[in-house]
Formats: structure tokens, sequence, C-alpha cells
């Protein structure tokens, strides 16, 4: 079974706009992330968002830390990922976005038959 890919977008890093006014954030401006999600089949797609359940819970029950951006923030589509938030979270944004991939490819791991 083929694994779960997400790649940032070159230049995908682009201040967030609504109704083009640049959007502020709290403690900041905003600007928006992009992700490439490469998956094949429904069962990518399905990883995915097991992934993203899992990881949302657990933000749930655990609670943020104070700059954290919220996963749940993201906008997801079967092809990317966009994510608005303030520059110095994109760290935070990096290292969630690598777990999901690693718990979707586990889903898929663990999902084979065999």
């Amino acid at each position: 079974m083929s694994e779960i890919g997400l790649v940032e977008v070159p230049g995908g890093v682009q201040p967030a706009f609504a109704g083009g006014v640049p959007l502020e954030l709290e403690g900041g401006a905003a600007i928006t992330l992009r992700f490439l999600l490469s998956m094949t089949g429904q069962k990518g797609l399905e990883a995915v968002r097991y992934a993203r359940r899992s990881l949302l819970r657990e933000e749930w029950t655990r609670g943020r830390e104070p700059d954290e951006p919220s996963l749940e923030d993201a906008v997801f589509s079967s092809r990317e990922i966009q994510w608005v938030v303030r520059p110095g979270q994109r760290r935070w944004c990096l290292e969630k976005l690598e777990e999901l991939r690693r718990r979707a490819n586990l889903f898929l791991t663990d999902s084979e038959p065999g």
C-alpha cells in the first residue's frame, strides 16, 4: 500500500486575506500555510480523517499551550491542507502535521489485510 505524503507548497506561506483586507489574528498578522496531500484512494482519505480526529481529541483533552494553534482551524480537502496562523506558529503546525502524517500511515499499515 502506498504511503501518505504531505509536502509544504513552495511559496505557500502567504499573507492571509479576508475580503481583500490583510487578516489579523490576536497578536499579529496572519499567514496561510499550504500543504499538498498525496494518497491513494478512499483508504488514504479515511486514514487522514482518522488521524485528524485522533489529534483533535488529544487537543480537547489535554488543552493547548498558550501560543499553540489548533488543528481545528486547519482546512482539509482531499488534496490539500490550508492553515491560517501567525508566523511564529509555523513550527507548531509543522510538528502537528508531521504527527498527522505519521498516524495516518500507521493506520494504513494496521488496516492492511494480513
